[in-house]
Parts: C-alpha cells; sequence; structure tokens
C-alpha cells in the first residue's frame, strides 16, 4: 500500500480541527495517539516489507489463484461463514495480527517468539491475551474479535488511512468520501495499490504454505474494482441481505469507539451519516461490479439461508465452485453448524436508536443511487 496517499490524510487531519469536532479529548486521543501510533507502525512493518525482498526474494514471483472472497453488507454473516470456510484445511487466511504485520519476516520473527514463549510457560501469550479482553471486549457478543482472530483484510489498508474501518477513528468519514470508493482514485494511484495489494496476499500465501487465499470483507465494495484487476481470476460469495438490518446493525457496532474519543458526536444523526454512507457505497460497489464476474467465479447466498441452514448453504457453495469437500472438513462442518444454531444473540438494534426513521434511510440510499446515476450519465 501507499505509505500514505497525502490527499485523504490531509483531509482528515484538517478536519479534525474545524469547529464542529476540536474537542481536546478527541485531538489529544485520535491526533497525538492513534495517528502517530499507527506511523510508526507503518514505519515498523515498511522495514521488513523491504526486508522480504533481500530475505524471501521469491515471494513475488509466486501464483495466486482463485482466491475466494466473501463479501456483504456489514454485519451480515460474513464473519460466521468465513469461520467456518477458515477450518478447512485447503484454505490459508488472515489472523488480525497478520494483516498488521504483513511481513514474511514479522511471521517469522513472530513464530520464533511464540515457540520460545511456550518453553517459558507462556508469558507473551498471557500478555496477548489481557490485551485482547481490554481492547476488544466492546465487541463481546458482536464480533469475536482478538490479536490470533481471522479477520478481515481492512487492516491491509488502515494503516496507509485508505479504509472506510477509519471511521472507528473519524466520526465524519463520510466527509472524505474518497475513503470509500477507492475504485475512482486517478489512475496512478489505483496502479500502486493494485501493485502493492497482490504483494500483500503474495506475502501471506508464501509465508503460510501456499493454500488458496480466503478473505472476507464487508466495506470493500468501493475498491472491489481494486482487487477485481489484482486478482482477475478471483471468485466471489456475495451474502444478500436486508440493508436496513445492516445499517442498525453497524451502527451499533462502528459508533462504540466515538462514546470514548469523541463523545459529543455519540449517536448524533449528522456523524452516524458516516456509517450509513459507509454501508451505502458498500452495497452500491457490489452492485456495481457484479457484472464482472462470470458465473461460475459467484455465487449469491441469501443470509436468512445461511443462518437457518448454514451446513447446507456451504455445501452448496463448494458445489458451485468445484471445490473439494474432503470428509474430515464436512465432520467438522457438521459440529460447527448444530453448535450455531443453538446461540441466540442477545442484541436488537433498531434505526430509530440512532434518531432515524426507515423511511429517512431508504430515502437518503435512493437519492444517492439517482445522484450516481446522473454522474455517470
Amino acid at each position: 500500500m501507499y505509505f500514505l496517499y497525502w490527499p485523504i490524510f490531509l483531509k482528515l487531519m484538517m478536519r479534525m480541527f474545524t469547529p464542529r469536532y476540536f474537542r481536546p479529548k478527541f485531538v489529544f486521543f485520535v491526533g497525538f495517539i492513534i495517528i502517530p501510533a499507527i506511523l510508526c507502525f507503518r514505519l515498523i512493518v515498511v522495514f521488513f516489507q523491504i526486508l522480504d525482498f533481500f530475505l524471501f526474494p521469491g515471494f513475488w514471483r509466486i501464483e495466486i489463484k482463485q482466491p475466494l472472497f466473501i463479501l456483504s453488507n456489514p454485519r451480515s454473516g460474513s464473519t460466521f461463514l468465513h469461520r467456518m470456510l477458515e477450518k478447512d484445511k485447503q484454505y490459508t487466511y488472515l489472523s488480525l495480527w497478520q494483516s498488521l504485520l504483513n511481513s514474511i519476516t514479522l511471521y517469522k520473527l513472530v513464530g520464533f517468539i511464540s515457540a520460545l514463549d511456550k518453553k517459558i510457560g507462556a508469558p507473551i501469550s498471557q500478555i496477548v491475551d489481557a490485551v485482547d479482553r481490554h481492547f476488544f471486549k466492546g465487541w463481546d457478543g458482536l464480533h469475536k474479535a482478538g490479536l490470533r482472530f481471522s479477520e478481515e483484510d481492512e487492516f491491509l489498508f488502515v494503516s496507509s488511512f485508505l479504509a472506510p474501518g477509519l471511521i472507528l477513528f473519524f466520526p465524519y468519514l463520510h466527509e472524505v468520501d474518497d475513503v470509500f470508493s477507492l475504485d475512482n482514485l486517478p489512475v496512478k494511484a489505483r496502479k500502486c495499490l493494485i501493485k502493492n495489494f497482490r504483494l500483500s496476499v503474495q506475502r501471506h500465501v508464501y509465508a503460510t504454505g501456499g493454500n488458496t487465499f480466503l478473505a472476507k470483507n464487508a466495506v470493500a465494495g468501493g475498491r472491489l474494482g481494486i482487487y477485481q484487476e489484482a486478482f482477475p481470476d478471483m471468485r466471489v460469495i456475495h451474502i444478500q441481505s436486508d440493508i436496513l438490518r445492516s445499517v442498525a446493525s453497524s451502527l451499533s457496532v462502528f459508533s462504540k469507539p466515538w462514546s470514548f474519543h469523541s463523545p459529543a458526536c455519540y449517536q448524533r444523526k449528522y456523524e452516524s451519516m458516516s456509517v450509513i454512507e459507509m454501508v451505502r457505497t458498500n452495497h452500491q460497489g457490489i452492485i456495481n461490479n457484479r457484472q464482472n464476474f462470470t458465473p461460475e467465479n459467484s455465487i449469491d447466498i441469501e443470509y436468512d439461508d445461511l443462518v437457518i441452514n448454514p451446513e447446507k448453504t456451504v455445501v452448496s457453495i463448494y458445489q458451485h465452485f468445484g471445490m473439494p469437500l474432503n470428509a474430515e472438513y464436512k465432520a467438522r462442518l457438521v459440529l460447527d453448524c448444530i453448535a450455531a444454531k443453538s446461540y441466540q444473540s442477545v442484541h436488537e438494534y433498531t434505526i430509530e436508536d440512532y434518531g432515524y426513521t426507515n423511511e429517512e434511510i431508504i430515502q437518503h440510499l435512493a437519492d444517492k443511487s439517482i445522484q450516481n446515476l446522473l454522474c455517470v450519465a
């Protein structure tokens, strides 16, 4: 990725100091802790990525064949499906720490430290567990997260300030809407993103043994064209779901950090528009790019079908793509589906909780769609 894409980064920084958003706690936490930490972290990772070319020069020549991507609206079952598929050993996928430390050299270093840690009683593992409990407790019951859990490829882009996931830190992201639609960036910028996204996946596949790359993302619709150019033979599972339900659930998840670093924005209608716009651009991006996939490389599944009968849904995916379904994984799938059916969510979300009505959201989506059509015309 870019170290930084300055046009977007500067827009993010400038709005932090406007009268609407300038609050000491917000500026201190995001401007003087989060952003410098991301930049320092980015410097370290880039250094090790450069080392990869010298220590593992063959990684960039490996061919990534038919990577499998799960796409959906946010909060629409993509994590649920991914965590069922990831147990099939034919796949390799990103855990959170791997998406943050996207370097073969760092993978090897982490593996060495992990092995050493086990021999001395696992004190580092205990620290990692404590970090997970502290930083991810806000998502308990919503989205099981942690450094060692599988996660979206979003964090490959966050460190360059080129991802909708930045909404966790910037409640005004809808004012910098370039970040929602990277496919619309200038040609030179897109080519750089395509090249570096391909290298990111090659690093991971090389380091983990060369299996089929499995990924999921619920906010990547605006850069799906970049994905397709990086991997023309990519396969896609699209989970179709109720966009209003997705908006309500997304507001509950992505606005959580705002209550800490910018409480003045928390549950306000204007800032909540960032989440709504993120869901809209993702949904519209998937629709706009559907025609670019051959029928044999894409499949649509319904969210309700996935929840009601996950085993049947997974089997239909394997059949559609002609992928082998071995006995070991099939047995594991049966057990996972039994456990999934016993799970009952205790969370219910409504648009009204955030000051909207369904009619307002529908009208916004309709107005934006008309604007997009006029721009294309």
